[in-house]
């Protein structure tokens, strides 16, 4: 079943049961009411016969017609102000009546006449009438019975049964239809970005229109449909981007291995120093691809193989970093580090800082000292170098980029971005900029860090 059906259905359950309520309360009120103005006429009458002497029943048992034979007295139809009478005595037979034939008799009004003292009021039948019946006791013994006509009530009654219950199924049918236009119009957006949705999952395509968005709960549904296949979409562009440029960075040391294997294979005698060129050439090419892999599948799953937070003294990382690369370049690294203390993932941090450092004393020659700067939430690292060109700063951390002044030198272009990945994944950024004395320095600012006691 559709939403559009079970709100529909929904609305008209709801409708159904108050009105249902309402009807019935409806009922019962009138009907009590009806029935407690019925027997206030009645108790009206009543009272006229609780004088001590018995004298108003004695005028109106006279006035009825006698059971046993007496003549010319008023005929049984003949009621008396609406209200019809039946006069029992001691033994509770009827002995006389006025505007009626008869009226039932039951135990409680043979014990009232009995007595004299005591009433009852009921609903009767009597010769296919229904009549509202009171038994009242006479002092001097006996009972009179006081009967009002209920046939036009329980027609009324039962009318207004009829009225309610077409009024209950027309509420309900009335509230179906109504819950089904507003279903309707309320999830035709959730129908259209259904609709979407398999599209996307059929054709795969990423650029479906998403129906305008209001302020409402589908709206935002639909804002954030559109905002998730925009993020996909990109995801998606830069994923094809990195396959792309990944096939062209790999070309290049996949052909100088193929051709350094072709040269080893096609000439066995070489020289020894050039045989030991060329393997020299091969390991070197093997180490970079090898890098070159490593940082592809970092960047391409964004992950550092969940490497989990902890508390981290940058100022020990960059220490290590930096005795590393003295060890393995023999450059002079030159180290200012206060200490501080932020929680991060320390080998992320450690790649991050290495190829900052590592970067600098590419870009910048001997005997000139590369400068590592260490505050609270920074990490500077200064090289001496030729610096960035202008036009060269807004695409430094992009993914495989290299300037024109880079490119002779070893290396993928995929260091700066490995470094910016990991400031943002600090929650922290990355920026360059050229000193005035010459050089390149590139500083990274972690906000969320704090001093180290």
């Amino acid at each position: 079943m559709t939403l559009r059906g079970k709100i529909a259905i929904a609305m008209a359950v709801l409708t159904a049961v108050t009105a249902i309520i309402v009807a019935s309360a409806t009922y019962v009120v009138t009907d009590t009411r009806v029935r407690a103005e019925v027997d206030q006429y009645l108790d009206s009458y009543a009272q006229r016969f609780q004088d001590p002497d018995g004298r108003q029943a004695a005028a109106t048992c006279s006035q009825s017609t006698n059971r046993r034979g007496l003549q010319n007295l008023p005929r049984p139809e003949d009621s008396i102000d609406g209200v019809a009478f039946q006069c029992l005595d001691r033994s509770g037979t009827p002995v006389a009546s006025v505007g009626v034939a008869t009226l039932p008799v039951n135990a409680r009004d043979v014990a009232i006449a009995a007595t004299g003292r005591g009433k009852q009021i009921r609903t009767v039948e009597s010769e296919g009438e229904t009549w509202r019946v009171e038994t009242v006791g006479i002092a001097q013994g006996g009972a009179v019975q006081i009967a009002r006509d209920y046939g036009e009530t329980e027609r009324v009654l039962s009318a207004l049964r009829v009225w309610l219950s077409a009024i209950v199924v027309a509420a309900s049918a009335l509230s179906a239809l109504l819950g089904w236009l507003i279903a309707r119009r309320s999830t035709k957006p959730l129908v259209q970005l259904t609709d979407a949705a398999e599209e996307v999952a059929t054709t795969g395509r990423l650029d479906v229109p998403v129906p305008a968005a209001g302020k409402d709960e589908p709206g935002r549904l639909a804002r954030a449909f559109a905002t998730m296949l925009a993020a996909l979409g990109q995801s998606r562009d830069q994923q094809q981007q990195l396959v792309q440029d990944a096939g062209h960075e790999l070309r290049t040391p996949l052909t100088s291995l193929r051709t350094n294997v072709e040269t080893l294979q096609r000439y066995p005698d070489l020289p020894e120093a050039t045989r030991e060129s060329i393997l020299a050439d091969l390991d070197s090419e093997t180490r970079e691809l090898g890098t070159l892999v490593d940082e592809l599948v970092q960047l391409a799953t964004d992950s550092w193989d969940d490497e989990p937070e902890e508390s981290v003294a940058v100022d020990q990382v960059v220490e290590r970093v930096v005795e590393r690369t003295r060890r393995r370049s023999g450059r002079s690294i030159e180290v200012d580090a206060q200490s501080f203390v932020m929680l991060g993932r320390p080998r992320e941090l450690t790649r991050a800082i290495g190829n900052l450092v590592a970067n600098a004393v590419k870009f910048s020659d001997a005997p000139a000292p590369v400068e590592v700067t260490v505050r609270p939430g920074m990490i500077s690292v200064r090289d001496h170098g030729p610096g960035v060109a202008e036009v060269d700063r807004p695409h430094v951390f992009d993914r495989f980029y290299r300037s024109a002044d880079a490119r002779s030198k070893p290396g993928s272009g995929l260091g700066l971005a490995i470094v910016d990945q990991v400031a943002r994944t600090h929650d922290g950024s990355v920026r360059v900029e050229n000193a005035a004395d010459g050089g390149a320095v590139f500083t990274i600012t972690f906000p969320q860090s704090s001093p180290r006691d």
